[in-house]
């Protein structure tokens, strides 16, 4: 429908609140709500008239396509903040109306990367004398396996202000999902050692007042770098096996193991399998180590405890 696609162009009218990352997210899951609703005719125009049937055939559609259920509920919570915007509060909150399950974008088969391919890989990278940001490329990257920060997250640390050496804490908070930021507790001295490799690398920022650990100047053009770093030893691409991502996935699978003592279900060919596994090793007690495990693991991933849909996506389900 082009420009003449009136609920479309409300997506860039509507009034929305938060961080403008959380709205572009917003705005961009909403533009495709309305494309996919197009696919199966429905010309509706305003937000205002949404209903429950059209965010049912938008399930079905997407469904079909092989969507899973943790993307269609990503999409729908756009809509439902359209929605919300223009006035209609008739759409239903539980996505288990749609047939929408919370906590089935877990992915059972472990993306992380082990920790033998992570140190190679970084002792390449400090070694590589032809690109001269290696040793900055290593030192974040290692902050990315040794934490579990994200990629931006780990480039935009302001060491000099958020690393709290006296009570062993690190605040994260710029480059975070969402806007969200966080503190890691606790630290260990593994931990505190390579957040003193990569202080030797802080660099004034764009931000007045504010040092990061990107290239003076750079900017964000610095995480494109930092992939070609990834990419040329071995931690990502296609050849890789994985991806940097995975750094993440290691770390939170460690926590797990290191809190419950018994690996995580996406380390056991089944639920059952891994249920059996943690009654031989803990008894009855492991339920309990379970979920302790994973309120940690969600809050460090910056989330709130209770989110098992999160920690799913890294560890796999338990039941």
């Amino acid at each position: 429908m082009g420009k003449s696609d009136s609920l479309k162009y409300a997506v860039n009218r509507a009034t929305l609140s938060g961080p403008k990352t959380k709205q572009y997210r917003i705005r961009q899951n909403g533009r495709f709500f309305v494309k996919t609703l197009r696919r199966v005719g429905f010309g509706v125009q305003k937000w205002s008239k949404l209903t429950n049937k059209h965010f049912q055939r938008v399930a079905d559609v997407m469904r079909s396509d092989g969507v899973g259920d943790g993307r269609i509920a990503e999409v729908f919570s756009a809509a439902r903040h359209l929605c919300d915007a223009y006035g209609n509060d008739r759409i239903s909150g539980n996505n288990d109306t749609f047939g929408v399950k919370r906590g089935s974008i877990a992915n059972q088969a472990s993306r992380t990367v082990s920790p033998e391919v992570v140190e190679e890989s970084l002792t390449s990278m400090r070694n590589d004398a032809s690109f001269r940001h290696a040793g900055r490329a290593a030192v974040q990257i290692e902050l990315m396996y040794e934490l579990g920060l994200r990629r931006e997250e780990s480039a935009k640390l302001d060491l000099p202000s958020d690393w709290d050496r006296e009570n062993h804490s690190l605040l994260v908070q710029y480059g975070t999902k969402g806007g969200r930021p966080r503190t890691l507790y606790d630290l260990s001295p593994r931990q505190e050692a390579a957040l003193g490799r990569a202080a030797e690398y802080v660099s004034p920022s764009n931000r007045k007042g504010i040092h990061n650990l990107m290239p003076e100047g750079m900017g964000d053009n610095w995480l494109h770098r930092l992939d070609y770093a990834a990419r040329k030893h071995g931690l990502a691409g296609k050849n890789a096996g994985g991806t940097l991502h995975g750094l993440r996935h290691e770390r939170f699978h460690q926590m797990y193991v290191n809190h419950a003592g018994f690996e995580p279900p996406n380390q056991h060919e089944s639920v059952q399998v891994f249920q059996e596994a943690a009654q031989a090793t803990v008894g009855d007690e492991w339920p309990r180590l379970d979920n302790e495990a994973r309120d940690a693991i969600e809050e460090a991933a910056g989330h709130s405890p209770g989110r098992r849909d999160i920690s799913n996506a890294y560890l796999g389900s338990s039941y």
